[in-house]
């Protein structure tokens, strides 16, 4: 449950944004004349719209002046620029050409390969009760008591195993620490690896942007100013009209009306003392980036590609739910997606919210049901785009289309899920062994097969044997399946709980 921001700062975001979102804008905004013109626009768009909508000509200033404090914040070298909202960010020059020929190719090769294997949290995660770490056979996480998550937020029965990577002191390079990641063969899916270091480097400056930002100090309204108590619906009652009691409100009125009916009249004839921004910016966004640096440390990642499919047959998606990534096993802080390939699809974009704390003060009648939740605006997604944001935004995939609906294409994606760093180390592939049976048989087979492997001496029965009583520590594929199913189930009630939760109405009423 996090503070709410006025709304009229979220609509000071929107414009900024929609600035930001031009082509080149922080070369026109060293442009007096390109600045005159949207102040301009900015404020004929307020006629026609209702005074709780609108924006105030401090409130444009506002956001025109801060302008260059975004272009403060991004990174000329890496493309790096801050997004819709808060610890949203984004680059499209993140990852080199070279770098995503070469992704795209890998992974050409690994769709190729058993569509099981391709990199899913779902397939292979770690069983409670028969997963091993070492020797240690791992049981579920208990629910503290402390109040910080539902019960239902904690999966008794799986984990997404996850590998470990370490960041380099120097220049920020990232090499995997574990032998493995998850359904990613280490023979076969070899160019992968280095590939998938290779993206999560460039991925690093984002990350520490987006821990900054959230490990920053608490998000300060600083945008607006707010008269008294800042009870938008109500401040009048208590501040402009406090000299009249009841009484006397008794005497100005017909007395035919009732109490209720007072309060009602004079809320509607009154003038509401609306938030007011700042007449100017002053820094506050680089006051606020606190740096947050990965390097020297071991950072715990979930990798996962997805790719979807559309076709004459299905050429719409629908769009996708409101979620965030994972259950508190994995304890997911941040989510990375990287954009690296799509065909003649139309444009998608990736939308954000939040939920947030009922108002401490409101009267029964006002805005009852509503839910307790603020949009963060979206951002297009298209081809190279890297972005990436902290896991307590809930975020969605709006729907798209093919362009041409006679032609199959697709939109595929590279995610990383960066594991919270400030916590103590979770299960990964570093204790816990690659548990596909197929992995293990395909290598007795080689070397069953291999005249200088001392196990192309072991008689057949001997061999077979080894095969009908492998550990159960290794999981067969159609076992696997049965498993990923299991656990997709589990989540996907999950997502629906939790979005639920988190978009709860609020009702004041006493009855």
């Amino acid at each position: 449950m996090g503070s709410s921001a006025a709304n009229s700062e979220l609509r000071m975001y929107a414009l900024s944004w929609a600035i930001r979102s031009k082509p080149e804008w922080q070369r026109k905004i060293i442009d007096s004349v390109i600045m005159d013109k949207w102040r301009k626009e900015a404020l004929d768009q307020q006629e026609a719209l209702h005074i709780n909508e609108k924006r105030t000509p401090n409130m444009i200033n506002y956001v025109l002046t801060e302008l260059a404090g975004y272009a403060k914040l991004s990174n000329p070298e890496s493309g790096i620029e801050n997004g819709p909202f808060d610890a949203i960010w984004f680059s499209d020059r993140l990852i080199s050409n070279e770098t995503s020929t070469l992704l795209r190719a890998a992974v050409t090769n690994l769709e190729d390969y058993l569509t099981w294997s391709i990199p899913r949290c779902a397939m292979g995660p770690i069983i409670y009760g028969r997963t091993r770490s070492g020797s240690t056979l791992l049981e579920p996480p208990k629910n503290d008591g402390s109040g910080h998550y539902a019960s239902n937020a904690l999966s008794s029965s799986f984990c997404w195993l996850l590998s470990d990577f370490s960041v380099d002191a120097t220049n920020g390079a990232v090499t995997l620490v574990s032998s493995y990641i998850n359904n990613l063969h280490l023979v076969m899916h070899k160019p992968l690896y280095c590939l998938i270091e290779s993206v999560l480097t460039s991925f690093i400056p984002l990350f520490e942007r987006v821990l900054s930002r959230v490990n920053g100090q608490d998000r300060d309204l600083y945008r607006d100013v707010t008269p008294g108590s800042g009870r938008i619906m109500v401040e009048w009652m208590f501040g402009t009209w406090s000299g009249y009691t009841m009484k006397l409100c008794g005497i100005l009125v017909p007395c035919i009306w009732s109490k209720g009916e007072v309060k009602r009249s004079l809320r509607e004839k009154a003038p509401k003392v609306l938030p007011e921004a700042c007449t100017e910016y002053t820094g506050e966004l680089e006051k606020m980036l606190v740096p947050y640096s990965l390097r020297g440390k071991t950072i715990q990642c979930i990798v996962k590609l997805a790719n979807i499919h559309l076709t004459p047959e299905n050429p719409e998606y629908k769009g996708g739910s409101w979620h965030v990534e994972g259950m508190v096993n994995e304890h997911i802080f941040a989510s990375g997606i990287y954009y690296y390939e799509e065909e003649s699809i139309s444009e998608s974009r990736l939308a954000f919210r939040v939920t947030t704390s009922p108002p401490v003060y409101h009267k029964q009648d006002d805005n009852m049901d509503s839910h307790c939740c603020q949009d963060l605006g979206s951002i297009a997604m298209s081809t190279g785009r890297a972005l990436a944001w902290p896991n307590i935004y809930q975020h969605r995939v709006a729907p798209f289309h093919l362009v041409d609906p006679t032609k199959p294409r697709h939109r595929k994606i590279l995610a990383i899920f960066l594991v919270n760093p400030s916590i103590d180390p979770i299960p990964s592939a570093t204790t816990v062994p690659p548990q596909q049976a197929d992995w293990v048989f395909a290598g007795l087979d080689e070397a069953r097969a291999d005249p200088a492997s001392a196990f192309s001496r072991v008689p057949a029965e001997i061999s077979n044997a080894i095969h009908e009583q492998f550990p159960d520590v290794f999981v067969a594929r159609a076992e696997a399946e049965e498993y990923r199913l299991r656990l997709m189930n589990e989540r996907t009630i999950f997502v629906k709980v939790h979005d639920r939760e988190l978009s709860h109405s609020f009702n004041m009423c006493e009855h």
